[in-house]
């Protein structure tokens, strides 16, 4: 059995950049021996977090008679506690959960099943909340949550390519308080929600493309997809606000992705129909996005892992390069400021064959990257990196030995402390969930 994770998209590009070897000092740190997370049945898609105290929670789809939503913590300096059911009787064997913490230690937990999407919260130092059903009948939902609890959710309803209409949907949440009454972010014949990203200070992008459908018996052929941001400034009650056509018509999606700083300026970075990777700008109130600059145009296959910005607006594009027989881990470094970037830095050093590449960015620009390395014995290997000025640390196996192991999430505090989750199938064909926390020095 296996699992393709949603967060991965396969777009081919083309490019001429070098790429450069990462730095291979600095940070030095130790990752604990891995813990196993799952027993007693079958432990799928874990979501990872770890709040401001390094104090760290997993979250994880657990199959027995009848799949089940079930978490552990551990505490910054202690062990793993028991396990937790944070929901009973899932509707469906797709859920991936997603966790996200505050600084100050409030987990919220959001996933899917036939019935709609799901959340439930637990305190610092306390029990999970019963599970409350959000949004009935929707599914794919995207999450954000900043380091004070903040929160949105988007998603779509209808806008396939046989529909007749759609819309982009949100409901967003202020630290403490509750969740707002569905909101439209934005209607059409054919559309479609993409990403979403979360200021410190409560403003919210979701992204969402157009595009037009030609449908006959056996299929259809999409075309002319239309890049939007749709901007909220306040926690609850303000109007979302439309960027206009930021790219195309083009043949493709563009794949896009958003971050933005503590202030509320915003970095968009999107495919463009050359085959490049850019990136456009936003101030901290909103309006008009700034014109458009190359960050990457690599010359092969790429899959792209994530967009994340720290407080002061140092953003990072992690993406894997697929030039068959080989695969790498990269990272573009930029700034919202003034929308320039680096050169690419290969992150996964010698390895040459790379795939499912997890990435984690906390507000003071510490961050982390992990993959699955098939080059020789597979392995999970781990890169950190101290803050936005630092450099990445040595590569590092956090994995136990098996050769059918995957790398399922991973999260990263201020204090560089960090979290990473892999699963792997054991002789008897049980599907494991394991943890293992790195604690700088």
């Amino acid at each position: 059995m296996s699992r393709i994770s949603a967060k991965a998209r396969l777009v081919c590009i083309a490019v001429t950049a070098v790429m450069l070897i990462a730095p291979m000092s600095a940070q030095t740190g130790a990752w604990t021996p891995p813990v196993v997370l799952s027993t007693g049945g079958q432990g799928w898609e874990a979501a990872a977090a770890i709040d401001g105290n390094g104090n760290s929670v997993a979250l994880w789809d657990e199959r027995t008679t009848q799949d089940q939503l079930w978490a552990r913590s551990k505490p910054s300096a202690g062990n793993w506690g028991s396990v937790t059911q944070v929901s009973p009787a899932l509707q469906t064997t797709s859920v991936f959960p997603t966790v996200r913490i505050s600084t100050a230690g409030l987990a919220t937990a959001v996933w899917s099943d036939q019935s709609g999407v799901w959340t439930a919260d637990r305190p610092p130092a306390s029990n999970w909340y019963p599970p409350q059903l959000l949004i009935p009948g929707v599914s794919s939902p995207m999450f954000v949550m900043n380091a004070r609890g903040d929160a949105a959710i988007g998603w779509t309803v209808g806008g396939g390519p046989r529909a007749s209409s759609g819309s982009v949907m949100a409901v967003v949440r202020p630290a403490g308080g509750a969740w707002t009454s569905q909101q439209t972010v934005a209607s059409g014949a054919h559309l479609s929600a993409g990403h979403a990203g979360i200021s410190e200070n409560g403003a919210v992008i979701v992204t969402w493309e157009s595009y037009n459908a030609v449908c006959k018996r056996y299929g259809c052929v999409l075309s002319s997809y239309v890049l939007h941001a749709a901007r909220q400034n306040a926690a609850t009650g303000a109007a979302w606000v439309d960027s206009g056509a930021l790219l195309g018509p083009d043949r493709a999606a563009h794949a896009a992705r958003v971050a933005l700083d503590s202030a509320g300026e915003a970095m968009l970075a999107a495919l463009s129909s050359s085959g490049a990777y850019t990136s456009t700008t936003q101030g901290s109130s909103g309006g008009a996005w700034s014109p458009f600059n190359t960050i990457v145009n690599p010359q092969t296959s790429t899959i792209v892992t994530d967009l994340a910005s720290d407080d002061a607006g140092q953003v990072m594009l992690v993406y894997e390069s697929i030039a068959y027989p080989t695969s790498q881990a990269l990272a573009v470094s930029g700034t919202i400021s003034n929308n320039s970037w680096s050169s690419p830095v290969v992150l996964s050093g010698s390895d040459t064959s790379v795939s499912q590449v997890y990435f984690a960015l906390a507000p003071s620009g510490a961050a982390l990257t992990i993959w699955l390395s098939n080059s020789g014995t597979p392995a999970i290997h781990a890169i950190t990196r101290p803050n936005a000025m630092g450099t990445w640390g040595s590569l590092t196996t956090v994995s136990g030995p098996g050769s059918s192991i995957a790398p399922e999430a991973t999260a990263v505090n201020s204090s560089g402390n960090a979290i990473a989750i892999y699963s792997g199938y054991d002789d008897a064909g049980v599907h494991t969930e394991y943890a293992t926390n790195y604690q700088p020095q």
